[in-house]
């Protein structure tokens, strides 16, 4: 990530969860891994080890602590883990999370302490890597055999796709969603069996109207409500997934 992205995202950690298009996303990608990872199911005696890659404040991590026998939660931005390991200070907080603030990008990191996975989770995270195929060679190279990759984001859709994005956000984003074909090219040659990339969920968003409406904050809603020009979009959220 650029040094630009990670100043933005220090500084909106503190009201990141505030989002509720963040959390919105958080709570389908949560579905989304769930259905299509048994594993984490809350019976199973043998629960997996999972990676968060890109994890912010920790909102994924937090939800899936319960399914997890660990989770180790890696983000770049200070600001997010910092808001991270705020919560785990909390009465009754996860004692399985473990948070690290670090730019992973080769699977023998001397951080990562030889550490592999059976899950790795992201969500909101792929738009903003500068080399998606170099990052699911890292997933893959992060995981144990027969572990699999969960990987959540929007969907680039054509040029409307933009529009997930305030004109005044883009600092760090790398690309208007994912190419699902070029995402299916990515995971096979990786060596993943049994890739996949489907819709998981569409997600309705408020977006500008025109670029830059937003620059100096958002309006309210319930203006735009009274005076009929609030304007939303439909935005598919691509589900990728791997068995290594």
């Amino acid at each position: 990530m650029t040094d630009s992205s990670n100043a933005r995202f220090n500084t909106e950690a503190e009201t990141w969860d505030l989002n509720p298009d963040v959390q919105s996303a958080t709570k389908s990608a949560l579905a989304a891994i769930l259905e299509r990872s048994p594993s984490l199911s809350l019976d199973n005696p043998n629960k997996p080890k999972v990676l968060d890659l890109g994890a912010g404040t920790g909102l994924l991590s937090l939800a899936l602590s319960p399914h997890a026998s660990t989770i180790l939660s890696i983000d770049p931005s200070p600001g997010m883990i910092s808001a991270l390991e705020t919560k785990l200070t909390f009465p009754n907080s996860p004692k399985n999370i473990t948070p690290l603030c670090a730019l992973i990008t080769d699977p023998s990191d001397p951080r990562l302490n030889n550490q592999k996975f059976d899950i790795i989770v992201s969500n909101l995270v792929m738009h903003h890597v500068p080399n998606l195929k170099e990052f699911i060679n890292l997933t893959y190279g992060l995981l144990s055999p027969g572990g699999v990759i969960c990987l959540t984001d929007f969907e680039n859709t054509g040029p409307e796709a933009r529009k997930f994005h305030p004109e005044d956000k883009m600092d760090g984003v790398e690309r208007h969603g994912l190419l699902r074909s070029e995402m299916e090219e990515f995971v096979n040659d990786a060596g993943f069996t049994e890739g996949k990339v489907e819709v998981g969920w569409v997600m309705r968003k408020q977006v500008e109207r025109f670029p830059g409406e937003w620059k100096g904050g958002k309006p309210k809603s319930v203006v735009l409500e009274a005076e009929g020009e609030r304007c939303e979009m439909d935005f598919n959220f691509l589900v990728v997934w791997g068995r290594k």
